[in-house]
């Protein structure tokens, strides 16, 4: 039986188990990748909003140069007083016809006697870089008017950042070069744009990269910058982007933290579950054994009292008697095996009503003295035949109990049984009554094998049989104890036991006066 238990606990762990922590332990294993994935896509999303800036910023100055194209007469000249120039943060622009070589510097901002050389700045700057008109012609002749940062200056108190195009004015490409105050541009164009975009969850910066000095935040910085990239228009400044609750690290080491957690307790509760599935199939196992033992140990309890009844009504039936004495011996002696049989046949037939919750008990006014003796006076030849000892101590003064007679008689019957069975060495019953306080009870002791202190609480369940010492040689049905604990529990009594393991047990009945069943 043990074997076969082990090989269905085997292909449990085989079939449903291991495959599970098999998983689980995968899981774990891969939550660094899933974190570096996590960590990638938040990246992404990250470049994906710092494109978004620069993609605002580059649509921005390309709508200028649209209107500044629009509004350009043949002569380089045209209207500084648009509204639209109000906003742009454009300090100056040089124009440059690159057909007729001639140029003229237009003032947006600020005084026009600043006695600055616009045009000599200008100049320096293609000088170090050549090819820059032949490139963005290139450009222009292709179909697109790239816009090209090349230069940073610091005029007047303010950092600028130089760009350059190349424009149409009518049948002339125009080259232009324009001059915009780096600050302005932030905290006047990016700044609307920055606030939509973080909406209380971001943080973002607008900064210079060679000393972290920042031009414009959405927020006070309270974190660590995340992410940071430079602009396409304004190299020089650093677009930087910060949580305003977590930093990707807390948050990276927060979600690994919660799924190696969540993969534990996946793992302790699949294990936790795995122990519940083999136990409950462990004593599902051992019960329909112990069901099976039932049936064997009945049938044995049923043929003892058979063979006595069979044996001496067939003595009586041939007329094997030396006298009227030992006829009525006999017959006394069918009687009481008949008795028998008929308490082992009520025992199974009351477990059944037990069990079905229709077992009605039916309590009267009764002097457990006369249930003993009157035990005692149909038990004894069984007992004397089993080579037993008897002793038999009432209380002479004891108090009426509301108690079920039947159910009683029952319960002690069951509990000398036990003590003859379990008993093969020292062979001794001993029945007493007595009282402690308002309650009066009633004892039944052997001198037998005893019950291990760690099984007393179990040998109340039901089909449950000791398995130490010899008491494996001994038949039972394991519904004796089960039925005195359900009768007892019934009128409101307690059962007291008090056994070692070598010396045998003693169980005491306890019924109260003032409660019954």
């Amino acid at each position: 039986m043990k074997s076969a238990t082990n090989r269905l606990i085997g292909t449990v762990i085989g079939t449903i188990l291991l495959p599970l922590i098999i998983y689980s332990v995968y899981e774990i294993t891969s939550v660094k990748e899933d974190e570096e994935m996590i960590e990638k896509v938040y990246h992404d999303q990250l470049d994906a909003i710092i494109f978004s800036i620069n993609q605002f910023s580059n649509d921005n100055i390309s709508g200028l140069l649209d209107k500044i194209e629009n509004g350009l007469s043949p002569n380089l000249s045209f209207d500084t007083s648009e509204p639209y120039l109000d906003y742009s943060n454009i300090h100056t622009i040089v124009f440059e016809d690159l057909t007729t070589g001639k140029s003229k510097v237009v003032r947006i901002i600020g005084d026009t006697t600043d006695h600055i050389s616009w045009k000599h700045l200008q100049d320096s700057i293609l000088d170090a870089n050549p090819d820059l008109k032949t490139q963005l012609m290139r450009y222009k002749e292709g179909g697109y008017r790239k816009i090209e940062p090349k230069g940073i200056i610091t005029e007047l108190n303010d950092k600028m950042q130089v760009v350059h195009a190349v424009i149409d004015n009518g049948d002339h490409n125009v080259f232009v070069t324009a001059f915009i105050s780096i600050s302005g541009f932030a905290n006047n164009v990016l700044a609307p744009k920055l606030q939509q975009i973080a909406e209380g969850d971001l943080i973002i910066t607008l900064g210079y990269g060679d000393d972290d000095q920042f031009v414009y935040v959405t927020d006070s910085l309270r974190k660590e910058v995340m992410l940071s990239k430079s602009m396409w228009l304004i190299p020089s400044l650093n677009v930087g982007i910060s949580s305003s609750n977590k930093t990707i690290t807390e948050l990276v080491a927060e979600r690994t933290q919660y799924n190696l957690m969540a993969a534990f307790i996946l793992i302790f509760l699949l294990i936790f579950g795995f122990s519940l599935v083999v136990r409950n199939i462990r004593r599902e196992i051992n019960l329909a054994q112990t069901k099976a033992d039932f049936v064997s140990n009945v049938s044995h309890e049923l043929r003892t009292p058979l063979s006595l009844i069979s044996m001496f009504a067939e003595t009586l039936m041939l007329n094997r008697f030396n006298s009227e004495e030992k006829r009525k011996e006999y017959e006394e002696i069918i009687f009481k095996e008949t008795n028998r049989l008929t308490n082992i046949v009520n025992k199974i037939l009351n477990f059944s009503q037990i069990e079905a919750e229709k077992r009605v008990y039916n309590p009267v006014n009764l002097n457990l003295n006369e249930l003993v003796k009157e035990l005692m006076h149909d038990y004894a030849y069984h007992v004397e035949r089993n080579g037993f000892e008897y002793s038999v101590h009432l209380h002479p003064d004891l108090p009426l109990v509301m108690v079920d007679k039947e159910a009683l008689y029952e319960a002690l019957v069951n509990l000398v049984d036990n003590s003859i069975k379990y008993s093969p060495n020292e062979k001794y019953i001993g029945i007493q009554t007595g009282t402690q306080g308002d309650a009066v009870w009633v004892e039944v002791e052997d001198h037998g094998m005893g019950i291990p202190t760690d099984r007393v609480h179990q040998i109340f369940d039901k089909f449950y049989r000791v398995t130490e010492g010899n008491v494996h040689t001994t038949r039972g049905a394991g519904l004796g104890l089960a039925l005195v604990s359900h009768i007892v529990d019934s009128h409101g009594g307690d059962i007291e036991v008090d056994s070692t393991p070598g010396k045998g047990s003693k169980f005491r009945l306890v019924f109260y006066r003032d409660s019954h069943g």
